[in-house]
């Protein structure tokens, strides 16, 4: 008597997609899993709703602790990178504020680890695009297989306040609060800058000034920065235009000026590993404030902290300088790796 059998479909649910095996007939097909989450409607232009690689949060009865043995690619969780392409996500906004994703081209082949990330802070006024622009960061992004987070930060002193001498606001909230608000975002809508990652701080100026203040104000999220030409300690610059626009006069207001907002009153707080840098030559923001940073630091925690200061002599103010930083940079990163 002949028997026919028909063709059985067996779906087994996979992190890099489902994998589609009819018995049978020989054929074996891989189809990609898309997931889609909530993103906020205040984007200009919506993230491309795709998923790197499949990550699912959720509870594991004891009862599966055999089928997780036997499938350990179930233990890769929230190593996905959501609503974003391999390459250039653009024009991508948080509360109004634009930024720029970037996703090295090799990530998809290793996407059974979690993405390193490197949050990119430009000078005061800079278009988020500066660094981009002027310097190898891709370069080394891809090289060391980092993705970029690159928001328009525009003319913030990463503040945590607004007072009412305050002239200069360069958002509705001011720029510490809102960083809070947007790694939030960023957690929720890429999957990245989450606890536990490799989440990497870079600043150049100004935005040196923000690395320090959101590593301080987001401790043991951040497992190294950088940061060059800062400035950290805004009371040995009492006429800086800046500061006064925001903190209002350091002869009425020091307390202001010496608080929450000034990093190198807050050493005692420190703990991210920290590489610095500055230009002997920098007629901008004086050298002495990574120096006298740097000693603080040092003084503090003595060699309980990885920290690492590089006056270079002859460089001043520019991207010749900064950029060449970079290949130091990374490295620096990839030590506590």
């Amino acid at each position: 008597m002949k028997t026919t059998f028909g063709c059985r479909l067996i779906r087994l649910y996979l992190i890099i997609g489902v994998l589609v095996t009819v018995e049978g007939c020989s054929t074996h097909k891989l189809l990609p899993v898309i997931t889609h989450s909530r993103v906020s409607n205040k984007l200009t232009q919506q993230p491309p709703q795709k998923s790197i690689s499949l990550s699912e949060e959720s509870s594991t009865p004891i009862s599966e602790s055999l089928q997780r043995q036997q499938n350990p690619l179930s233990e890769f969780k929230s190593m996905t990178v959501t609503n974003a392409v391999v390459g250039w996500n653009q024009n991508l906004s948080v509360d109004n504020v634009e930024y720029d994703l970037y996703i090295p081209p090799n990530y998809e082949s290793k996407s059974n680890r979690i993405l390193p990330c490197l949050l990119v802070l430009p000078g005061w006024n800079f278009k988020r695009t500066s660094w981009i622009e002027n310097s190898r960061l891709v370069e080394y992004a891809d090289q060391y297989g980092y993705g970029l987070i690159l928001p328009e930060m525009g003319k913030t002193l990463y503040e945590s306040r607004y007072y009412p001498q305050t002239t200069l606001k360069w958002h509705s909230l001011p720029g510490g609060q809102f960083m809070k608000v947007f790694i939030r975002e960023i957690q929720q809508r890429h999957n990245l800058l989450k606890p536990g990652q490799h989440n990497t701080l870079l600043g150049l100026s100004t935005g040196g000034r923000g690395v320090a203040l959101i590593a301080l104000e987001n401790p043991d999220l951040f497992v190294a920065g950088a940061s060059l030409s800062g400035d950290f300690s805004q009371e040995n610059m009492k006429n800086d235009r800046l500061m006064t626009a925001v903190y209002g006069a350091y002869k009425q207001f020091p307390e202001r000026w010496k608080g929450q907002d000034n990093p190198q009153a807050r050493i005692a707080e420190w703990k991210m590993p920290l590489y610095l840098a500055h230009g002997m030559r920098d007629n901008i923001v004086p050298e002495s404030q990574s120096r006298l940073f740097y000693n603080a630091l040092k003084q503090y925690h003595q060699d309980n902290l990885r920290i690492v200061y590089h006056p270079v002599a002859g460089a001043g103010h520019d991207y010749q300088f900064w950029g060449g930083e970079l290949e130091s940079v990374f490295q620096f990163f990839e030590e506590g790796n």
